[in-house]
């Protein structure tokens, strides 16, 4: 019986292509709001990035690839 499970190779590959452009361009859209502070501006970063990549990006992405699968 084969599991449901998505290739973990191919949810690395979506992970690192959804990271880009959060990684490129948060950074630069907080720096006005947060100052100098480069420790409170990579908290906030990361405090974003974070929860955008595991509830938004890869929940949609498990659910098309392993509703995929079952096809």
């Amino acid at each position: 019986m084969k599991s449901n499970i998505p290739n973990t190779h191919i949810v690395a590959l979506i992970n690192y292509f959804a990271l880009l452009p959060l990684v490129y361009f948060i950074p630069e859209l907080i720096a006005p709001y947060v100052g100098a502070n480069k420790l409170i501006q990579v908290a906030v970063v990361v405090a974003l990035i974070v929860p955008i990549i595991s509830y938004v990006v890869m929940q949609i992405a498990i659910k098309l690839l392993t509703r995929n699968g079952a096809r």
